[in-house]
């Protein structure tokens, strides 16, 4: 059964509380601005109902027809998350809809006929050729130690132990695959026990049809993750079922342990998660977060537990659930407060490591200021600790380092974000190549960010070669490093082998995870960027074609970046949630992008409906800009960017500009005057005023900003149109009009226009080939970390540096909501 199933049946086991409660002239509005009720066709078949409850019937029917759906709209058929989004709607009138909702979610879905789906042990009916195979290989693995066979009578004939005391261990019997043996006390016959978690076939086939090394390693490694999961379900419903293991928990359990300290292999078991628990409602995720609650609380073992309660944390933090990563990591500091007292070293080091962890969360959720005190709180614990001679473990340190870049990064403190990497590069143990590879790169976007070409080249190339030498091909490490390259691709080389570099990664992050996770939406919002990116650098803006395979909800009629953006979206709302408008923000941009591009390359009726859907988008963005990040935030200068963008789309050229100086306004408080940003979105300006043929204010602007430019160092395509621009100003300078009457003042212009001619000449010379990253990142590293440490820190080594930056930043004042300045009346009209 797939989600989309689970998800009608609990509409129609719902159904009469639906068909009574549901205010269809309320839900239709909205469920047709969703897409998920069609205009020519819904509509007009619930409108035909005679009574409330009549209406209220179709429009249940409507929903668990999807066939129906969608034959009226241009951009294709009802979203893959029509669910999420119509229990979104409701929940928006929590008081008339609140408790349907909960029932709707706590609507338990079961597979029928679970008797013959289980006679075909792990594998699908559709692989049967390799059901036998694979049912002989779990036979042997699924447990690991030996024991003497014995009788099956012999085993049924033990009595079962009341003493719940004595059961604390659960395996599977090696020679009985329908037996789980509990303390080898009694054996507990399963043939009446059901598993819900089904293989990926798609993905088991497509590693089996590989013949690259690592795939075939994933391959085995997903068989693997697959038995494990079993075990762990039959383990489950075992002790929901046997009284005398009532006091018992499965977080307890051997398996449990195996599956959280094996950090490599984590992302494996994502995906019958998400399964199991948006299709069947079994929440493992948060049955282990209240098991080790329990666990701290009869204090046994504490050092262990605690242990223990932070692997469950990295566990859930890659599995997206960041909200039980905050109820973890308190509880963790609530036990370790009590302990405190004792002065015990071990408990000090595990509160700076809780203070890295809240500092990870806060980012995530956007919470910088928040971010900022949990880093003050890590100081204090590591001062104080130095000054009775202890120090925090280096690698500890790293994460910290890690943490706090990210938090610098999210506040736009670029510098900032640039120097604690290296720090923590240098703090990292050599052996920790998983946080070496975040280390690089965070750094990777810091430098990338503050538009440092050669070295955010070469730092995220190194990422990119350092995790496939030292991590694998398979896994997320590898996907991460190459998403920080598409990054820097995307700002800098702008091509078509941009487009190709995101498709691999793309289709990397695909296998690798083996279902829509969200790294999986950041590859499709990375892909969408390189085809707009593409699309607006050729003269014809053509859309650049592509056929996203393996994809039934396609719709071809579509540009492809626009199906990217889209399917990005809805992953984010997936993982996410629907509510949550800070994590959707990045998505929303994208979108939003997406469609301004959309409406301007369409030249059909449908170019006003994209416009509008864009500009929705950018108002939501920008009251949640507004409202997160302060209204003179580098975010919010983002979305004025995008906004003006938007109106030129539509030759809406005055509010474009004004836009554009509200953005160049923000960006004079919170970046330096030569920031590339800042240059970017004055060129911006000076294309506006050169399609306006204002020549003499668009002429100012370029002069200025090529007198920042070096050429000789820098490459990417945004140079071209800059010195294009330039020459084209000093051309129609020298053949207007008024030039005749001053001649000197024609043959200044053609002197600069030939002098800037030769400088675009020279630079397309030397930058005639850019750098082949695909070819690059198949290689070795030409350095070691060491060797790239001594090349790359020549910024700011000392340790005072990057202290005076944190404190820095903490004390200063909040910058994210200065008002505009009020002494130059024009500046201020013009933000």
């Amino acid at each position: 059964m797939d989600r989309d199933s689970a998800n009608a049946t609990r509409l129609r086991v719902n159904r009469i509380a639906l068909t009574q409660q549901l205010n269809v002239q309320e839900l239709t509005p909205k469920l047709v601005r969703a897409r998920i009720l069609s205009v020519n066709n819904d509509i007009p078949y619930i409108n035909e109902g005679t009574t409330s409850i009549d209406r209220a019937r179709r429009l249940v029917n409507c929903l668990l027809t999807p066939t129906s759906i969608g034959k009226d709209v241009e951009r294709g058929q009802r979203p893959a998350n029509w669910f999420l989004i119509f229990r979104s709607i409701l929940l928006e009138n929590s008081s008339s809809y609140g408790e349907l909702v909960t029932a709707l979610d706590n609507t338990v879905i079961r597979t029928p006929d679970f008797a013959q789906r289980a006679s075909d042990a792990f594998a699908d009916k559709t692989n049967a050729p390799r059901s036998h195979e694979f049912r002989e290989s779990v036979n042997k693995e699924l447990l690991r130690a030996s024991k003497p066979k014995q009788n099956d009578e012999q085993k049924l004939k033990t009595p079962i132990k009341s003493n719940q005391e004595q059961i604390t261990k659960i395996e599977f019997d090696p020679y009985a695959m329908n037996k789980i043996s509990i303390e080898g006390s009694f054996q507990k016959v399963v043939d009446n026990l059901t598993y819900l978690s089904q293989i990926p076939e798609h993905l088991f086939d497509q590693l089996s049809r590989s013949k690259q090394t690592y795939d075939c390693e994933q391959l085995d490694a997903e068989h693997q993750t697959f038995d494990d999961m079993r075990r762990l379900e039959l383990m489950n419903n075992l002790m929901q079922q046997e009284s005398a293991l009532a006091n018992q928990s499965v977080f307890d359990t051997e398996i449990v342990d195996t599956i959280l300290s094996n950090s490599k292999n984590h992302h494996y078991f994502y995906k019958y998660f998400i399964a199991l628990s948006s299709i069947y409602g079994i929440h493992f995720d948060r049955q282990f977060l209240q098991s080790f609650s329990s666990s701290l609380d009869k204090q046994d073992n504490f050092i262990k537990i605690i242990d223990k309660g932070f692997q469950l944390y990295h566990f859930l933090y890659g599995y997206g659930r960041y909200e039980l990563c905050r109820q973890a990591i308190e509880r963790i500091v609530q036990a370790l407060t009590k302990t405190v007292k004792q002065q015990q070293p071990t408990i000090w080091n595990y509160l700076f490591r809780a203070c890295c962890a809240l500092i990870q969360i806060h980012n995530q959720s956007v919470e910088i200021k928040d971010a900022w005190a949990r880093i003050e709180a890590a100081n204090e614990i590591a001062d104080n600790l130095k000054t009775t001679g202890i120090e925090i473990p280096s690698n500890d340190y790293a994460w910290l380092y890690f943490s706090v870049s990210q938090t610098a990064y999210e506040d736009a403190n670029f510098d900032a974000c640039i120097q604690y990497c290296y720090r923590g590069l240098k703090a990292a143990d050599k052996n920790n190549h998983s946080l070496i590879v975040d280390l690089l790169c965070s750094l990777a976007q810091g430098l990338t960010s503050k538009w440092i070409m050669n070295k955010a080249q070469a730092t995220a190339v190194m990422a990119v070669q350092y995790a496939t030498k030292y991590c694998g091909r398979n896994d997320p490490k590898f996907v991460y490093a190459l998403q920080q390259l598409v990054q820097f691709s995307n700002e800098f080389i702008q091509d078509t082998s941009t487009i190709e570099l995101s498709k691999y990664t793309f289709d990397r992050a695909r296998t690798i995870y083996g279902y829509e996770s969200i790294v999986v939406a950041h590859s499709h919002r990375a892909l969408s960027k390189s085809l707009i990116t593409l699309a607006s650098t050729t003269f014809s803006r053509r859309i650049t074609q592509e056929s996203p395979s393996d994809n039934k909800s396609t719709d071809f009629s579509q540009a492809p970046f626009l199906h990217h953006a889209n399917e990005a979206y809805r992953i984010a709302q997936d993982c996410f949630g629907v509510e949550d408008r800070i994590r959707l923000f990045p998505f929303k941009m994208s979108l939003a992008h997406a469609l301004q591009s959309r409406a301007s390359s369409d030249q059909t009726v449908s170019k006003d409906s994209y416009f509008n859907d864009a500009m929705e988008l950018l108002d939501d963005c920008l009251t949640i800009a507004n409202d997160t990040f302060g209204t003179m935030s580098f975010k919010v200068a983002q979305v004025h960017r995008l906004r003006s963008a938007t109106y030129l789309s539509k030759k809406m050229y005055n509010e474009a500009e004004q836009q554009l100086n509200t953005c160049l306004q923000i960006y004079k408080l919170c970046l330096p005057p030569n920031s590339f940003h800042y240059l970017v979105t004055k060129a911006s300006l000076g294309l506006i005023y050169k399609q306006q043929g204002n020549y003499t204010q668009a002429l100012a602007i370029f002069q200025s900003i090529s007198s920042l430019l070096d050429t000789k160092a820098q490459s990417f395509r945004w140079i071209n149109m800059v010195l294009e621009s330039l020459i084209e100003c000093y051309t129609h300078m020298k053949g207007s009009g008024h030039s005749e009457e001053d001649p000197a003042t024609s043959s200044i212009a053609h002197n600069a226009a030939e002098k800037v001619r030769a400088e675009l000449y020279e630079w397309r010379r030397t930058n005639v080939k850019p750098a082949d990253l695909m070819n690059l990142i198949q290689q070795e590293p030409a350095r070691t970390l060491h060797q790239f440490l001594h090349d790359s820190t020549k910024f700011q080594e000392t340790t005072d540096r990057v202290h005076a930056l944190m404190h820095t930043q903490l004390k200063a004042k909040n910058r994210m909501s200065l008002p505009l300045p009020t002494t130059d009346t024009k500046t201020h009209q013009e933000a």
